[in-house]
């Protein structure tokens, strides 16, 4: 690992955040945002590839399934790995 004085960041080792992962979390927060009976307020998109993680809180249970059902309904995500629960 080194450190790239000049923008005073750390440069090397650490996971890659590829354009087309932030282009797929894009598209599945849009789509639970505009997905019927499900508040996304506190749910987290995280991609890798086509692999879809959700975390986070929802208010209802429902919502769990609802959250993974959209999920797995947006373009280009081929797994959802839910780690969502209903409690802050």
């Amino acid at each position: 690992m080194s450190v790239d004085r000049k923008h005073l960041s750390v440069v090397g080792e650490g996971p890659r955040v590829q354009p087309e992962d932030v282009d797929l979390e894009t598209a599945v927060y849009d789509a639970l945002a505009h997905a019927g009976g499900l508040d996304p307020s506190y749910i987290f998109v995280t991609a890798r590839g086509s692999d879809i993680t959700l975390a986070g809180w929802v208010f209802v249970s429902e919502e769990i399934s609802l959250a993974e059902q959209v999920t797995l309904s947006t373009r280009g995500v081929r797994s959802v790995h839910n780690e969502l629960s209903r409690y802050l």
